[in-house]
Formats: structure tokens, C-alpha cells, sequence
């Protein structure tokens, strides 16, 4: 009889159905350097300390992830890293990294027709004709519109210079976009300057003769990343100017500080997140406990894509098909650490996101308020 009842137990564990896996695809790099290293890095831990905290698992469902093989982060191999990524078997993709890599993709996610969410690429077409791809982060246009509102409504400013760099998608979206909004609510944008390589010392004379109005109501646009934006403050301040210079998201790097010195005079910029933000106090803490680091935007975006994933994952069908997902993805609403995320497949962004409005000074980086912007205009 014993022996019968081990018999039995033995079969029984051996029909016990096989664990149900979802195969999460990162399209991140695995073999790049420098500055892409270490945001792929960031976003990748956010990614992985929110599966984390769910024990690597959504629903009934164990996570798995899968990343490319010898990726470098270079536009042109992302279509292939993406199919690889399809071949092994993945469900759902989170990125990828920078905004020139989303627009290569984009023929081939809808070819594939694989949900992917872009944690962190701001270029304003990235969702646009394209029915599989969902965004995290606010775009370049919201950016503008919200530093454009900051300029003249917590600054006071009067007359605005734009800064532009040429061939630069990134200046020319912000700069466009923050160029309207101040023509529709009556910001006086008083010069353009499209920089061509390292021209901006020779073009200093000509800010800071446009302003008609006391340097102090002044503010220069700077929306670049934060190498060129440290030379640009120093060069300003050097010259005297004594108005604000404002941003965008570029900025948003500890390494600016080092790299303008002081006096870096008072500037502003706009952004995804902060460590020091009421809404982010709880993740910045998990986070400096699991990495032994301060979180950046990326790693926060990352944290809160994975959060978006298994909303969807939850809210689909048990099929889980490409179409399941895309039809739990038509309406979401997920309380990040970067803010709420709403999103509808009208537009697949978080148009009604709030924004991070910072301070950089000579006593470092603040945290000032968070600002929900429509970017609507």
C-alpha cells in the first residue's frame, strides 16, 4: 500500500501544469560605453528593483527578462536587437534608451506588432503613426510648454532669448514649442540664435544686446544636454549676464555643477523627477538602500515602466496575445514615482503628467514644486 501511495505522489507531481511565464524584453544595451552605459545601467535597475518589490512576478505569472545580445545602443541595430528580442519570446518590450533609437524601431514594432513601452525617449514623434508604442516619459513639447510657463509665471521674466544648435532635433523641438506658447501667452521672445559648433562665445554680444529690459526680468533658453549647457552658463556668467538661463530635461545630470564652477548664477530647468521630491521620497530611499546611489530620472522612468507593464499584464485577457495587451493598454492610469501616467490610444502619451520644476545655483540642485502643464497649445 505504501509503496502504491509514493507511486502515486510521484505521478501526481509529474502532471502538475508547468509555471506560467511572461518574457518581458529590455531594449537596452549590453555592450555600450560612456554616458549610454550608465543610463541603460540606471534603467535597468529601476526595471529590476520594481519587479523586485513584486517578487518578479504579475498575477500567477513568473517574470522573465530578456535582453539583447552585443547591443550597442546605435540607432541603426536597433530593429535587429528588437527582432531578437521577439525570437526569444518575449511578450512586451520596455525601451528603448534615446529617441533616435525609438523612431528607427518604429517600422519594425509595427511589422512585429509587439507592445513597447519607451521609458525615457522625448522626441515628439516617437508615438506618432504607429498604433504599438506607448510612452513613460513627458515629451520634448511638454517640456517647452512647461518651462515656457515656469519663464514667465514663478520667474517673471519679460524677454526670452532662444538657443538653438544646428542639425539638433532636441534644441529645435524645445526651442519651437517654447517659442509658441510664449507668442500665444505674452512672453516676449526677443532673439533666436541657431549655435553652430562651438560658436557661442563669439555669439554672447548679440543676447545680451537684444534685451530691451533690465537683465534681472531676462532669461536665456538653453535646452541642450548638460556638457554644452555647463559652457554655455559659464560663458554667461562670465560676460556678466545677470538674468536666468532655463532648461529642460539635458541638464538634469550631477556632473553640471562640476563642470560650470561659480558663480553659476540662478537657473531653472524642467525635468522628470527628483530624489528630494515629496511624490519620490519612498522610491529615492528603496533605491539608495538597493544600489547604493541616489536615483536618477532614468532609473525612475525605468521603475516606472515596469510598473505600466504589469498594469497591462493584470488587465489582459488571459491569452495574453499582442492584441490582449494592446487593448489593455487603450486606457492606462498608474500612480508613478514620476507622476501619474495616463495614457489613451489617442495619443499614447502622458499628456496630463506633472513635470519637475529644479533650481541650480551655486548652493547646487533644489527641488522646487512639481507643475502639471497641459501640453496642449
Amino acid at each position: 500500500m505504501r509503496r502504491f501511495l509514493l507511486a502515486l505522489g510521484v505521478v501526481m507531481l509529474g502532471c502538475q501544469p508547468a509555471e506560467k511565464v511572461i518574457k518581458v524584453g529590455l531594449l537596452l544595451p549590453t555592450n555600450a560605453s560612456g554616458d549610454v552605459a550608465t543610463y541603460s545601467k540606471q534603467v535597468k535597475n529601476g526595471i529590476y528593483l520594481a519587479a523586485k518589490r513584486a517578487n518578479f512576478r504579475i498575477d500567477n505569472r513568473r517574470v522573465e527578462f530578456v535582453l539583447p545580445e552585443k547591443y550597442d545602443g546605435n540607432p541603426s541595430s536597433a530593429p535587429d536587437a528588437l527582432k531578437e528580442l521577439k525570437e526569444k519570446g518575449a511578450k512586451i518590450i520596455i525601451g528603448p534608451l534615446t529617441s533616435s533609437e525609438a523612431l528607427a524601431i518604429k517600422q519594425e514594432v509595427d511589422r512585429l506588432k509587439i507592445p513597447t513601452f519607451v521609458p525615457t525617449a522625448t522626441a515628439n514623434d516617437v508615438t506618432k503613426n504607429t498604433r504599438w508604442i506607448w510612452r513613460i516619459c513627458v515629451t520634448n513639447k511638454h517640456m517647452a510648454v512647461a518651462s515656457a510657463y515656469m519663464t514667465q509665471s514663478f520667474l517673471d521674466v519679460k524677454e526670452v532669448v532662444v538657443l538653438e544648435k544646428e542639425g539638433d532635433a532636441y534644441s529645435k523641438e524645445i526651442g519651437d514649442y517654447f517659442k509658441k506658447w510664449a507668442e500665444e501667452h505674452g512672453l516676449k521672445v526677443v532673439g533666436v540664435i541657431v549655435l553652430k559648433n562651438n560658436d557661442f562665445a563669439s555669439r554672447v554680444g548679440e543676447i545680451l544686446s537684444s534685451f530691451t529690459v533690465p537683465q534681472e526680468s531676462t532669461a536665456v533658453l538653453a535646452p541642450f544636454y548638460y556638457d554644452k549647457t555647463a559652457k554655455i552658463i559659464r560663458t554667461l556668467r562670465d560676460s556678466a549676464y545677470a538674468g536666468y538661463v532655463v532648461g529642460a530635461d539635458g541638464w538634469d545630470v550631477p556632473d553640471l555643477a562640476k563642470e560650470v564652477g561659480k558663480p553659476a548664477g540662478d537657473n531653472y530647468y524642467i525635468t522628470h523627477f527628483n530624489p528630494y521630491d515629496p511624490l519620490s521620497t519612498e522610491f529615492a530611499e528603496m533605491y539608495k538602500s538597493e544600489y547604493n546611489e541616489e536615483p536618477s530620472s532614468f532609473a525612475a522612468l525605468g521603475y516606472d515602466a515596469f510598473l505600466v507593464v504589469a498594469d497591462v499584464v493584470k488587465r489582459a485577457r488571459a491569452t495574453l496575445t499582442a492584441e490582449d495587451i494592446k487593448t489593455a493598454a487603450a486606457s492606462i492610469d498608474v500612480k508613478g514615482v514620476t507622476g501619474n501616467i495616463e495614457l489613451s490610444n489617442e495619443t499614447r502619451d502622458p499628456d496630463t503628467k506633472s513635470v519637475v520644476m529644479m533650481r541650480f545655483s551655486d548652493i547646487g540642485f533644489q527641488f522646487i514644486r512639481r507643475l502639471a502643464i497641459s501640453p496642449t497649445i
